[in-house]
């Protein structure tokens, strides 16, 4: 079936929020619905390579538990930036960009290096999660997306070192470098497309199902400054960008983890079971969705 009919999974980004995507992927598993293709954005690259590498949910869930709680990712900066976001109940990470600025805690950092957390941190946390291998080696093909600062588009990895293209479709701007890949200066994918459904579609995916992990867009506070409204406008740009984006998709799964912050990295079983919850909630329109469109193109390829 997956030569005839090829299944993509398009993960979007969200950080912690990200962790859903282990309980999509548990639901599809114990469903029998295989994977053929698979695309992320940022964290939903990080999930979607650690699968397409080793295609086992429990392997997975494993790996992720064990260095969430390790020595090495609790000497990261999260915590640090969880802290200061506690202040302030905001949602959104443009919103809580906002306060640092206020607050002189980027702005100070900006003006010395290109980033809060070092390239070396950086890659040697992600190096703990992927094998050493290149992308085209993954058991289920993969593509990472990253946005190109230098010429200012969207960029599909899909060939190379693995970690590297989940460390560029990962830079948050201003907490992780940009990546150097070739002539490229890549940061986070989520600033061109937070949940990749077009670049399956390109790959040749036959049906194809989106799973949005992204924050909603903060509520509207006050327009008292030009800085409100441009943040505002940035918003409602990635809102109508990822609409439109998802239209492409035959499915798409928006667990419900309103409650998770981007870096609320220990609440990896509460997003775990939003994650499977939404899965569960469409599996019935998933399989009617897949019957309808694969007689479709059995009608068309017998035309």
């Amino acid at each position: 079936m997956s030569k005839f009919f090829r299944i993509g999974l398009a993960l979007g980004g969200g950080g912690a929020r990200g962790l859903a995507h282990i309980g999509v992927l548990k639901v599809l598993e114990e469903e029998g619905i295989p994977v053929d293709v698979m695309a992320g954005t940022s964290f939903g690259a990080i999930i979607g390579a650690m699968y397409a590498q080793t295609p086992s949910v429990r392997g997975l869930h494993e790996r992720v538990l064990s260095f969430l709680f390790s020595p090495h990712f609790k000497r990261t900066k999260i915590f640090f930036i969880k802290k200061h976001y506690e202040e302030e109940k905001r949602v959104g990470f443009i919103w809580n960009l906002k306060t640092y600025l206020q607050r002189g805690i980027f702005f100070g950092i900006s003006l010395q290096k290109n980033s809060f957390i070092s390239e070396r941190d950086f890659l040697e946390n992600l190096s703990r999660l992927f094998d050493d291998k290149d992308i085209e080696d993954t058991v289920i093909p993969f593509m990472a997306v990253s946005a190109d600062l230098i010429q200012g588009r969207e960029i599909v990895l899909d060939r190379g070192p693995l970690r590297r293209a989940v460390a560029a479709s990962c830079a948050i701007p201003g907490v992780f470098p940009p990546i150097s890949i070739g002539d490229h200066k890549l940061i986070d994918g989520g600033w061109v497309n937070q949940v990749p459904v077009e670049p399956l579609v390109v790959w040749g995916a036959d049906f194809i199902i989106a799973v949005d992990t992204s924050e909603d867009a903060p509520p509207v506070r006050s327009f008292g400054n030009g800085l409100d409204i441009a943040l505002r406008a940035g918003d409602i740009t990635r809102k109508v960008l990822s609409d439109l984006q998802l239209k492409k998709a035959d499915v798409v799964l928006r667990p419900k983890i309103g409650n998770i912050h981007w870096a609320d990295f220990w609440k990896m079983e509460d997003a775990l079971k939003e994650g499977e919850a939404a899965a569960r909630e469409k599996i019935e329109e998933i399989r009617r969705a897949m019957r309808k469109k694969r007689m479709k193109k059995l009608l068309l390829m017998n035309t």
